[in-house]
């Protein structure tokens, strides 16, 4: 079986490990992605993967909360949504790196919170594949392009 190409929205790692990502399957078009993936967390004391799905009107949110915490701000991309939340919390910033906590929770019964120590540039490469994927989608879902 041939292995699918993955296209990530979101990789927020930490410089001593943990991880959230959302990886979204190729669709049946080569270099497309899918709007189904996978949400993915791990550090040293958990590690859970979960299907997820995200749709051309979920990246502008995306993108409003990377905003948000550029400008100090909390802010949670999916709240009360369909599929798992993801929460960014800045919790100190300093010359060359941001201390933030990640939270992922589901509607039902699971919230797991990662404290990461990012390098400065994290905001800058979650926009770059934001753009990557939207990019990929701008002839498929125009709606992905706003």
């Amino acid at each position: 079986m041939e292995d699918r190409e993955r296209f990530t929205l979101l990789r927020i790692t930490g410089k001593y490990g943990g991880s959230v990502a959302v990886e979204l399957d190729e669709s049946g078009a080569p270099g497309i992605p899918d709007t189904s993936g996978e949400l993915m967390v791990h550090n040293d004391f958990v590690a859970g993967i979960t299907r997820t799905y995200v749709e051309p009107y979920d990246l502008t949110p995306w993108e409003h909360v990377l905003n948000e915490v550029e400008a100090g701000r909390d802010a949670v991309w999916r709240e009360r949504a369909r599929v798992a939340e993801i929460g960014i919390r800045l919790v100190d910033r300093e010359d060359d790196q941001d201390q933030i906590t990640v939270t992922v929770a589901d509607q039902q019964t699971t919230r797991v919170a990662i404290s990461l120590e990012v390098n400065r540039g994290w905001i800058e490469e979650q926009r770059a594949l934001l753009h990557g994927i939207r990019k990929a989608w701008k002839h498929v879902h125009p709606t992905a392009s706003r």
